[in-house]
């Protein structure tokens, strides 16, 4: 029975001592140092590749101010120039102004949707005849809103400069107020709701980012040529 205790013991002291041999065996190893190249080298692809620069800020909020549309210079041409000049003897149109409000979300490097809201501002003195001496009696204001679905094609799309192409479609308004310089008489109100569209043939963005200013040529309910602010966010 001695012998057969003995015996474990010898054992067991041996495997210990060829186990602290080993570990030290281990611990004496060194890796080989890696170079940059090797570590790139051993980086997930996913991990390498960049977000591009139009991705990181997919969102924009444009403000734009320009002159005359060609829904404006339509209407003169046409039905609301007879109402100026005939039912109301309309003289001195003023123009107030095209404005526009605009969100966009950039799809992928080429496209971008988004919603368009542009508002017109005019105006005209009502007289009390066609004649010479006729006398100013009033004056009418004629606003033209419109809210649209916006898409807008890339086809140069760098970091500071970026040329587009778009077309707009949606709804419309045209509202006319003529108020009296007689004040007992009450104010006219007329209202038409119209197909709104609009296309853009070229538009310029330019600038760093976040903050970029652009211009465009229209035709439709945006203005004939207009520029504007824009933000990335």
């Amino acid at each position: 029975m001695k012998r057969i205790l003995l015996f474990l013991v010898a054992a067991v002291l041996s495997s210990t001592a060829v186990m602290a041999q080993e570990l030290d065996t281990l611990t004496a190893v060194t890796l080989p140092a890696l170079t940059p190249e090797q570590i790139v080298d051993t980086m997930p692809t996913a991990a390498m590749e960049e977000v591009p620069y139009y991705m990181q800020k997919r969102h924009s909020l444009q403000f734009s101010a320009g002159y005359v549309s060609a829904f404006y210079i339509g209407k003169l041409a046409v039905g609301f120039l007879w109402v100026a000049t005939v039912a109301q003897h309309g003289t001195n149109w003023h123009f107030f102004g095209n404005y526009g409000l605009q969100y966009y979300c950039q799809m992928n490097r080429w496209c971008r949707i988004g919603a368009k809201a542009n508002w017109e501002l005019d105006g005209y003195v009502v007289n009390s005849s066609s004649k010479a001496d006729a006398v100013r009696i009033g004056y009418t204001t004629n606003n033209a809103v419109s809210l649209v679905f916006s898409t807008q094609f890339t086809y140069l799309n760098r970091e500071k400069v970026q040329l587009y192409s778009g077309a707009d479609v949606g709804a419309g308004m045209h509202i006319m107020h003529t108020r009296y310089d007689d004040k007992s008489k009450a104010p006219q109100d007329n209202m038409a709701a119209l197909f709104a569209f609009n296309i853009t043939p070229l538009g310029v963005a330019f600038g760093s980012w976040p903050v970029y200013g652009y211009v465009e040529t229209n035709f439709g309910y945006d203005a004939l040529v207009k520029a504007g602010l824009g933000v990335h966010f």
